[in-house]
């Protein structure tokens, strides 16, 4: 499939919004949040009604917003309220520390910032004219000489007169995405407005086939781009209705809002899964028989958790890869073509390659450098020259992860770069052994680390946190070391087994490796 053609002038806004209008929507549920519910003509309505105040605080075309806000209505009215006006959108999560917080903030030179209230006390930077605060408990709001704080609720809600869109071009920039930051700092990729209709219209489209009459939930929130696209975005291309909850994604809340909702995708990550594939079924309370597809993405989800989630729930998981760099998965299994483990085949319309350090193609079995290029990529990071030019080279972005490619074209994530160890001379991932570990019973979650010995030689070493009602004992820790000897080489069995109560993640669920290391 070759990428679509798209008109040269486009706003995305109007391509994702003001669409729906046109093809006679607009009374159509869009957002559903809460007891609340908006169709796509009140969308609308409360976005005209957000940018019309953007103006009125100073924002002009190319500047750029910051939203620190999690899945509120208003997440949503801003995101596209910013593109709208022309100007540039990009979205944290609200549970930065203030340090984090002021990082994107110098780094990003936002003019504007639109939070939940509780962070305002923490937003400073010379750059920042105005905040818009939502969500709040009331009271006087912060008085001075630093930026304007507006309050979104004390906003006449009947100033939402129509706001026509920017008259952006197609290769305008109109998103910073950010990477996850596992390594180092956050950096932002900016991503023109045609970006996301390329990603629409090559995954979207063809691999989740929503239309109208889907219903989606989120376990990411929509700071994090995978859930930008799936529960946002592609949903309102399609004309289908969004579920939004800002609380935490316990297995317990997910169920309820998937039951509730008669829900039809679910956006996950195998943290989540694999809590939901330990949570006993409640007949009288659960029903998850509406839900048609479950994707996966983030980190890899491992076969035998896969396995446990079917088991428990019967849903089909399509695990995939994408990243901030391409804004969303490029490579996925299929419905009716999932091989566990796996993460599937390229998205037509995206090349990809298993490449040595010398940009070389690898043969088949050969893990090496994920070479990705697409439509929807990137212009590069922003203010990082070095990064920029070390992983965008040409038409084509190369990956800090390690892959391998099977003979049927499949991809398997060998592990990041920096995660890989080198035991006896020899490069061990440690999702390998994390497979293993993870088809014992007593094992709910494990992740692999190198350590160095008192010889100054890396061995590896399994943190594991035991199934519900198991004791972490050293019998237990003997029994996992020998399940290893007996499915892979001797020395790749992990030297010390630890036991703990949880890993560390970061804010989109993804384990934090270098916390445990």
């Amino acid at each position: 499939m070759t990428a679509p053609a798209f008109p040269e002038r486009l706003n995305l806004c109007t391509e994702f919004l003001d669409r729906n209008l046109a093809l006679g929507r607009g009374d159509k549920p869009a957002l559903l949040y809460g007891e609340e519910s908006y169709t796509y003509a009140e969308v609308l309505a409360q976005v005209c009604r957000a940018a019309r105040l953007l103006e009125e605080l100073g924002l002009q075309r190319d500047q750029r917003l910051l939203l620190a806000l999690s899945d509120h209505p208003e997440f949503v009215f801003f995101w596209f309220a910013a593109v709208r006006l022309g100007a540039v959108v990009s979205h944290v999560s609200p549970d930065n520390r203030p340090d984090e917080l002021r990082y994107f903030l110098e780094y990003t030179r936002a003019r504007v910032v639109v939070a939940e209230e509780r962070l305002v006390p923490a937003l400073a930077s010379p750059h920042l004219a105005a905040i818009v605060a939502c969500r709040g408990a009331g009271g006087p709001l912060p008085e001075g000489s630093g930026p304007r704080v507006a309050r979104w609720e004390e906003l006449p809600a009947d100033d939402s007169a129509f706001v026509p869109a920017a008259d952006t071009l197609a290769e305008d920039v109109g998103v910073l995405l950010y990477t996850s930051g596992s390594t180092g700092q956050p950096k932002a990729v900016p991503h023109r407005h045609v970006d996301f209709l390329h990603s629409n219209a090559l995954y979207a489209e063809p691999v989740l086939g929503l239309t109208e009459r889907d219903v989606t939930v989120s376990i990411s929130k929509l700071f994090f781009g995978y859930a930008t696209g799936n529960n946002l975005l592609f949903p309102f291309r399609a004309g289908a209705t969004v579920v939004l909850f800002p609380d935490k994604a316990t297995p317990e809340r997910v169920l309820d809002e998937v039951t509730r909702r008669r829900a039809t995708l679910l956006t996950a990550v195998p943290t989540v899964l694999h809590q939901l594939a330990r949570t006993a079924p409640e007949p009288a309370r659960w029903d998850l028989s509406s839900l048609r597809i479950v994707t996966s993405a983030g980190e890899a989800l491992p076969a035998e958790l896969y396995a446990r989630f079917r088991e428990r729930w019967g849903a089909e998981v399509l695990d995939g890869i994408g990243s901030a760099e391409l804004f969303h998965v490029y490579c996925t299994n299929r419905l009716g073509d999932v091989v566990p483990g796996s993460l599937g085949r390229p998205v037509e319309g995206y090349e990809l390659k298993v490449c040595d350090e010398q940009g070389a193609e690898l043969t088949d079995g050969e893990l090496g450098a994920l070479w990705v290029r697409g439509p929807s990529m990137g212009q590069g990071y922003l203010l990082r020259t070095e990064s920029t030019r070390e992983h965008f080279r040409g038409a084509w972005f190369v990956s800090a992860d390690k892959f391998r490619r099977d003979s049927d074209g499949r991809f398997w994530f060998g592990g990041r770069t920096d995660d890989l160890l080198k035991v006896l001379g020899k490069f061990l991932s440690p999702l390998e052994l994390e497979n293993v570990l993870l088809s014992h019973p007593a094992v709910a979650e494990v992740a692999v680390v190198g350590f160095t010995d008192e010889a100054g030689l890396v061995k590896p070493r399994a943190y594991v946190v035991p199934a519900a009602g198991v004791a972490p004992t050293e019998a237990l820790a003997e029994e996992l070391k020998a399940l290893v000897r007996t499915r892979l080489a001797a020395w790749k069995a992990p030297r010390e087994v630890l036991f703990r109560d949880g890993l560390p993640k970061n804010d989109r669920g993804k384990l934090q490796r270098n916390a445990l290391a």
